[in-house]
């Protein structure tokens, strides 16, 4: 190829290169425009309504399904909101506690001990947060400080919609609930578990990996400390807290955490075995997750356990 030829095809890709990114921009700011006004949803909807009311609330439930299904805010103070997302983990829950304002809150923070001491965990939750990267400087710093954001999607903005886009179009053409009635709790149906499942619970013996040493994973134990620091500053009570399991056979991990949250002076509940002499199995969607019922009845019993007295309305 002559130096001719490779200077014009050299010139037709830095055109390329323009063209795509001012197109980029412009559609992912008409996307963002519109996503911006959807209020509904799990993708954007509920975020957007998290931070539309956020520094009004007295009390903020953060974490995964486990606290997403299982808390009513609304049972404990009025002005409250569950932010748990499904699949989430710390570094998701911390970061949008890091957007509360300077003011006195109650954050419950739902915390597993089989994560704390899981070392493959990478912070990759952080990944759900990609669509704020150009509009949060916060979010931006977390997900830059490891690295959950690639090179193309810096150049390309668009990207940061992937796999989320028709949920933005559906609830913004038709929202599927009215948000301002929405409190952020989700609560689950019950499902027709086996009663054998009870047989199976009694049968079960201690199934922890034998010889393990447990250790926090670096992240956890980052984001704690982060946590700590910026309760104090912002005046904030963090109440971290695990919830009920219908079993759990391997009880090394919640000795471990308890430590730990001890040693670390931070306030911690495990109610993981709170509902472990009930046979009513309606109090259950699966092994893990309450139903309604149960995830209600739960958060009465967090309410007369954490709250002496119950935090006063303003």
């Amino acid at each position: 190829m002559s130096r001719k030829n490779i200077t014009y095809t050299s010139a037709l890709l830095v055109l390329f290169m323009i063209v795509s990114y001012v197109v980029d921009k412009v559609v992912y700011h008409m996307i963002d425009q519109m996503g911006e006004e959807v209020y509904t949803g799990q993708s954007v909807g509920k975020f957007n309504q998290y931070l539309s009311i956020k520094d009004s609330l007295d009390l903020i439930v953060f974490g995964s399904s486990r606290a997403n299904h299982h808390i009513n805010p609304s049972l404990i103070t009025e002005k409250s909101y569950n932010m748990g997302i499904d699949g989430q983990k710390i570094a998701f829950s911390a970061t949008l506690l890091k957007l509360l304002p300077k003011n006195e809150q109650i954050v419950l923070f739902h915390i597993d001990p089989e994560n704390v001491v899981d070392d493959n965990y990478q912070a990759d939750d952080l990944s759900s947060l990609k669509v704020m990267y150009n509009k949060n400087s916060i979010v931006r710093k977390e997900i830059n400080r490891y690295k959950k954001l690639n090179s193309i999607q810096r150049f390309y903005w668009c990207i940061s919609y992937n796999g989320i886009l028709f949920g933005v179009m559906k609830n913004y053409f038709k929202p599927n609930y009215d948000y301002t009635e929405y409190n952020g709790y989700d609560p689950l149906s019950s499902k027709a578990l086996q009663p054998s499942i009870l047989l199976n619970k009694s049968k079960l013996g201690d199934n922890c990996e034998e010889n393990r040493d447990y250790r926090l994973n670096p992240i956890y134990k980052s984001y704690l400390a982060d946590l700590k620091k910026f309760s104090k500053a912002n005046g904030k009570k963090i109440i971290f807290f695990t919830s009920p399991r219908l079993f759990d056979n391997c009880k090394k991990d919640n000795v471990f955490l308890l430590n730990e949250m001890r040693r670390m002076n931070f306030v911690y509940h495990d109610f993981s075995d709170i509902f472990c002499s009930t046979t009513d199995l309606s109090y259950w969607n699966d092994a893990t997750h309450l139903s309604k019922k149960g995830g209600d009845r739960f958060t009465r019993y967090v309410k007369k356990t954490i709250f002496k007295p119950v935090p006063s309305e303003k």
